[in-house]
């Protein structure tokens, strides 16, 4: 008989790609991943759906962005939780109130707000937006937007950029993935996950094989079942092959 699809979901930065850099032998692994037939992959992500289906819809069936809350196959949407209003309002506040920066996003815009060197109001209207990355000046006006949300909010830093981007309580990458395997049926046991940052937690608690690169975070490596090598000496081909899911 057809045996049983397995589900991939792999996050884009330092994982898949570094920039719109994605390692050679990381795309011949993932092609043979999905020629195979067997293999359905995804792309797990805090970046926003265009982003990810302009550079990076080569590499996957299907994307999850926003970091879980918004989930998309092959054309249909199979779980959509944008923020709600007080949602919006409370985090805007506070930042506000820390003079920090922050930028929204849905499917198709990017909506300004807070400190840019100078204050912009936030203008949406009534559009609806998924996540927001937030914009600051140094590690110390971090750690102090960073503390005053931390009831709602975990941030993942963008390397030595001075912003990161966010996963709001109430819906995140693990919550993405149990909906979307719900959704097509997949059994637990036939679940990979792929990461390397604090937004990529959730994610593993929400599949049976989690599988973090030799350059993640230790918080992380802590929680994988494999850690596999850097982005790139070959990991993601690596990990592949540990699991049998390829073959050299």
């Amino acid at each position: 008989g057809k045996t049983v699809m397995n589900i991939l979901f792999f996050d884009i930065d330092g994982t898949l790609a570094n920039g719109l850099e994605v390692p050679a032998s990381a795309e011949k692994a993932i092609h043979q991943l999905r020629e195979s037939g067997d293999n359905l992959v995804f792309i797990c992500t805090g970046r926003p759906l265009n982003y990810v289906q302009r550079y990076f819809s080569a590499y996957a069936d299907g994307f999850i962005c926003f970091n879980g809350r918004y989930s998309y196959l092959k054309g249909k949407t199979i779980y959509d939780m944008p923020l709600s209003k007080e949602e919006i309002r409370d985090i805007t506040a506070i930042i506000d109130h820390c003079r920090g920066g922050y930028v929204f996003y849905n499917n198709t815009s990017e909506f300004k707000g807070g400190y840019h060197g100078t204050y912009i109001p936030l203008n949406l209207r009534d559009e609806a937006v998924y996540n927001f990355n937030v914009f600051f000046k140094d590690k110390e006006h971090f750690k102090q937007i960073e503390e005053a949300l931390k009831e709602q909010v975990i941030f993942n830093p963008h390397g030595k950029m001075p912003h990161a981007d966010a996963t709001i309580a109430g819906s995140d990458k693990g919550v993405a993935i149990m909906k979307t395997m719900e959704a097509l049926q997949i059994p637990f046991e036939n679940s990979y996950a792929f990461g390397d940052g604090s937004n990529d937690v959730s994610m593993f608690h929400s599949v049976a094989h989690s599988v973090a690169m030799g350059n993640a975070l230790d918080i992380l490596k802590q929680e994988a079942e494999y850690i596999t090598d850097d982005i790139d000496r070959d990991g993601i081909k690596n990990a592949l092959l540990h699991y049998g899911l390829i073959k050299e």
